[in-house]
């Protein structure tokens, strides 16, 4: 017999979270919930992710400030009509 894949595991435990609400078992319902939250925050990091307050959000790069600035304001930098 072939051992579980990740996969077969995650499906495991969303249906041991499903399971447990519908049969008010609090005690599965809790440990399949803390393993969900434990495997996103994993993904998430992974993936490179940082978390703010309770949101993930992806990094850009720092763009140099003159050019955040003609973003903002394309106006900015047009020469006024005469």
């Amino acid at each position: 017999m072939r051992a579980p894949s990740e996969r077969d595991q995650r499906q495991a435990k969303l249906d041991a979270l499903v399971e447990g609400f519908m049969r008010d078992d609090l005690v599965a319902y809790r440990d399949a919930i803390a393993w969900l939250r434990d495997f996103a925050d994993q993904k998430n990091l992974e993936r490179g992710r940082v978390m703010c307050g309770s949101y993930w959000y992806t990094p850009r790069e720092a763009e140099p400030a003159g050019r955040r600035a003609a973003v903002i304001n394309p106006q900015a930098n047009k020469p006024e009509p005469i």
